[in-house]
């Protein structure tokens, strides 16, 4: 059972379905870190963790599209290179 039809068909995924499952992925690590890094003080701040968690939520959305942003930048400039 072949997943994609042609080649084409797979380098079309590859540019676009492969950041957003990227994205995804690293998502969780991403929030890992902000909430570890920011937790404890967003929480002294606002005395609640929902208010924290929603602060960092905000937050991990935010560095994700820009990272993925910014690595598909990167990767184009390699990939369209001479």
């Amino acid at each position: 059972m072949k997943l994609f039809p042609d080649l084409e068909t797979k380098k079309r995924f590859m540019k676009t379905g492969l950041p957003i499952v990227v994205g995804i992925v690293w998502s969780p690590i991403i929030g890992a870190v902000i909430l570890y890094a920011l937790g404890p003080g967003l929480f002294a701040l606002t005395a609640s963790w929902a208010v924290t968690l929603t602060i960092t939520l905000f937050i991990v959305v935010i560095l994700t599209v820009f990272l993925l942003r910014l690595f598909m930048r990167i990767g184009t400039r390699f990939y369209n290179a001479p």
